[in-house]
């Protein structure tokens, strides 16, 4: 399958784009906050991927294609989850609460 050169340049505009915002998540990464680095490492992960499969779109690499998806489809994951323990450590009733048991006397 072969793309057309105006895509390919498309693609490689937004690979340019994706790494220009790499200097916003890079001054995040030195924040203070260990929250907000491990956020702006994750940040920078995703970035990473996506660069990596847009430049593999634009080569005709498969194997770049793949990893990228990879580190995207992980990294996506790992936000997730992270969301979803956030959620749950911030709503009382989802926390496991033992029910009273009755005296045996």
């Amino acid at each position: 399958m072969d793309i057309p050169v105006a895509v390919r340049w498309v693609l490689l505009a937004l690979a340019v784009l994706q790494l220009l915002s790499l200097i916003s998540i890079l001054r995040r990464m030195r924040q203070p906050d260990a929250g907000l680095r491990a956020e702006a490492r994750l940040d920078l992960l995703d970035a990473a991927g996506s660069v990596a499969l847009l430049t593999g779109i634009v080569l005709g690499n498969t194997m770049v294609v793949l990893c990228g998806l990879t580190v995207m489809g992980s990294v996506i994951a790992v936000k997730g989850i992270r969301s979803l323990r956030a959620r749950r450590q911030a709503d009382p009733r989802s926390r496991h609460v033992e029910p009273a048991r009755p005296d045996k006397s």
